[in-house]
């Protein structure tokens, strides 16, 4: 099972950061780190597509812009 590194720690002697993934790992180490909050169980992210208006996309980009500005009307005397 793969585990991602949630704060700096040293394991089996070598250092890991944050966001590091670690696979190596018994489950006896792996609970363990997790009890002392240095570990967490990784999961692999969902693609999604996320071109919008590009070919094969689901919808059409939406435009947003500056609304048009209204004419002033005359005062009357």
């Amino acid at each position: 099972m793969k585990y991602e590194v949630i704060r700096d720690c040293v394991i089996k002697g070598a250092r890991h950061k944050v966001g590091d993934v670690v696979s190596d790992l018994s489950e006896q180490l792996a609970k363990d780190l997790m009890a002392i909050g240095r570990l967490a169980p990784h999961h692999e992210a969902e693609s999604k597509n996320r071109a919008i208006g590009a070919k094969d996309s689901e919808s059409a980009p939406k435009k947003r812009g500056r609304p048009a500005k209204k004419e002033a009307e005359p005062e009357a005397e």
